[in-house]
């Protein structure tokens, strides 16, 4: 239609070089009389918005989904309020994306605590949040019933997860199934991988080799030391880092042999701890991982002292200074990057014991991750309590804890939110603050808003939070 046509070139080079064309007489419009150039232009692109529109037709879609109806769903769906809060939250959330997506996640835990399901007419608006945000697309079972799930088999492919999760090529079914295998039959998973190794590629090697990662054996330690000899670096790094897991290994005992003469302690009155450097690795340390020398320039004897730190057995350290964890430590004080490489190996083996005795030291997020979850939280409580850390600092420790945080921790948090610099603290914890409070700490935050405050970082967190638990609670007592 020629008339569109001078639409648009009116609209791009402007009335004052185009005037606006007349609308078609066949549409039977007429304007108002008096209509400025600007004005006419603007009446007649909303009258061919609403032609374009009127005269679409419909179009059939293909056939991709199951061609049979839907079975019957047997649990009983949700209604009224929360039916309607779910609703709100698709529709018109009342809190920002974040929020919304945290409390559409909940309203499906509760649903299936309460057996109840998704109203049908809502599945479709779930099902599409879902294909972009992979938490609620891992909270929709079982709360979407039969329908959901039906629906599910016409929007996507079954077990896809959502595009906005991939980071590269897929796994092979094969590579799954041999993750699966090793979650759930570890001794089976290593026969199978000796078996084919030699067939394998190296990235198929080290791939699978990798998935020992989440439940490390004893067991393992053979097959590992075969990969030492391994010709790709990438299958030997592997096999690396995982014996640095095993303490107990014989390549933990081949480190701690080339540790202990670099430790003495000297010194009668005032003991000191005094650690000399690894001399050029031969060939046998260079299998362990101690790193070569470099073809130019000077050797960095400090990293081979490092690799054999990682490698070798903690109790090295007790057993050369005759002291216990913690005064060991004290000897180390001054010596930043061999605390470090205890630390890492401290991390490795999910060491409590070391994990306690090095916080005593220094505070890193790893060891905290190390601490059993209601330990790491009455640590990080009295660590706010009794210390002055920056917010950079204590932001980290705080974000990867489990929610809710105890009520303890919460009001120590919240008390350096209220402080005189507390609003970069609030920024900084403004994706997990008002999630991880409890709702008992919900009035305290009230409270803290209610005060006249010029910082708008720790108003909106604040904001954020009341929000939330104000809505949660709403959830709660529409499943009751």
């Amino acid at each position: 239609m020629m008339w569109v046509a001078d639409l648009r070139t009116a609209a791009l080079v402007g009335t004052g070089r185009h005037d606006a064309p007349h609308p078609p007489t066949e549409l039977g419009f007429r304007a108002p009389a008096g209509l400025s150039r600007e004005e006419s232009l603007l009446d007649q692109a909303a009258l061919a918005d609403i032609v374009t529109r009127a005269t679409r037709t419909a179009t059939t879609a293909p056939q991709t989904g199951p061609s049979s109806p839907a079975p019957a769903d047997v649990e009983p769906q949700a209604s009224g309020e929360a039916a309607r809060l779910l609703d709100l939250l698709l529709t018109q959330p009342p809190v920002g994306l974040e929020l919304r997506t945290q409390l559409v996640v909940d309203w499906l835990g509760l649903a299936e605590k309460s057996r109840r399901r998704v109203p049908h007419r809502l599945l479709p608006a779930l099902l599409t949040l879902a294909e972009t945000n992979s938490a609620v697309f891992r909270s929709l079972e079982p709360a979407i019933g039969t329908r959901g799930r039906w629906l599910q088999e016409i929007k996507n492919p079954p077990s896809h997860e959502p595009a906005t999760q991939s980071t590269g090529p897929r796994s092979s079914d094969a590579a799954a199934d041999y993750g699966r295998l090793r979650g759930g039959d570890p001794s089976a998973a290593r026969a199978q991988l000796r078996q084919t190794w030699t067939s394998l590629s190296a990235r198929e090697r080290a791939g699978k080799l990798a998935l020992f990662a989440g439940n490390l054996q004893d067991d393992d330690e053979a097959l590992l030391e075969q990969a030492l000899d391994d010709k790709a670096k990438g299958v030997r790094d592997v096999a690396l880092r995982l014996l640095d897991q095993l303490p107990e290994s014989a390549r933990a005992a081949r480190m701690a042999t080339r540790l202990k003469p670099l430790l003495q302690v000297k010194g009668l009155l005032s003991k000191r701890l005094e650690i000399d450097l690894p001399p050029a690795p031969d060939k046998e340390a260079l299998r362990d991982g101690v790193p070569p020398d470099p073809r130019k320039g000077e050797p960095d004897r400090m990293a081979r002292l490092e690799a054999i730190i990682k490698g070798a057995p903690l109790d090295v350290w007790t057993a050369a200074t005759g002291r216990n964890r913690s005064a060991t430590l004290a000897l180390l004080q001054g010596e930043p990057r061999i605390l470090d490489a205890m630390i890492a190996a401290t991390a490795a083996r999910n060491d409590p014991e070391w994990a306690r005795a090095l916080l005593g030291v220094v505070t890193d997020r790893r060891l905290l991750d190390c601490l059993p979850p209601d330990e790491r939280a009455h640590w990080l409580e009295r660590h706010v309590r009794e210390t002055n850390d920056q917010p950079l600092t204590l932001a980290p420790l705080l974000h990867d804890l489990p929610q809710p945080w105890p009520v303890p921790l919460s009001e120590a948090v919240l008390a350096v939110i209220s402080g005189k610099d507390g609003g970069r603290l609030a920024a900084l914890l403004a994706a997990v603050l008002p999630t991880a409070l409890p709702p008992e700490a919900a009035e305290h935050c009230r409270q803290l808003l209610a005060r006249t405050d010029d910082d708008a970082a720790r108003r909106r967190v604040l904001r954020d939070a009341v929000q939330y638990q104000s809505f949660r609670q709403s959830l709660t007592e529409a499943f009751r």
